[in-house]
């Protein structure tokens, strides 16, 4: 997927290869898009989702006929992997059992070699919709990078069965019968 995105069309874009992305672009530049990957289980290793957030580098600009779409830095994105539990965080509260991510309602918190994330996400009745997060910190407390995406509920619904769906192939994998 290129960096880029004509938000004149939809947000949000759809692919058959296991990958879904959100672009949501504005006129001051501090938009984000929001992408999830759904990796199936392949020999020991479980099935995950990685999800990626990108912060908006440029404005869309020009007029008709020579228009030149917003631009995502996803060379600076963060990379999160979401895991079976995770997704079933994810999963309630996209249900509404939860109003946020986490035991506490303080999100996930993933440790990767030396950089701590928190993962964020909550029901948003501001916006309508949810407010997905990530905050990640050196291990001297350094921000390297704090996003926030807004996820509408009509993407809260596609992404809902989406993780829903993934839930038994990130446990189970293909599960195929066994000859009599």
């Amino acid at each position: 997927m290129s960096d880029t995105h004509d938000t004149t069309t939809t947000p949000t874009s759809y692919s058959n290869q296991g990958r879904i992305a959100f672009y949501h672009a504005n006129g001051k530049g501090s938009g984000a898009a929001l992408r999830f990957e759904f990796k199936p289980p392949m020999g020991r290793r479980n099935g995950c989702f990685f999800m990626e957030m990108a912060k908006q580098k440029t404005t869309a600009s020009g007029g008709r006929g020579d228009r030149t779409p917003a631009t995502f830095d996803w060379e600076s994105k963060a990379t999160v992997k979401l895991s079976f539990m995770d997704a079933c965080e994810f999963l309630a509260v996209l249900q509404l059992k939860q109003p946020s991510l986490g035991a506490n309602g303080k999100g996930l918190y993933h440790v990767n070699g030396d950089k701590d994330t928190v993962i964020g996400m909550r029901t948003n009745t501001e916006r309508k919709g949810y407010t997905v997060g990530i905050s990640r910190k050196d291990k001297q407390g350094n921000q390297i990078f704090k996003g926030h995406f807004q996820i509408s509920p009509t993407e809260a619904i596609g992404l809902d069965a989406i993780f829903s769906a993934a839930l038994f192939h990130m446990a189970f994998g293909q599960v195929m019968a066994e000859a009599a």
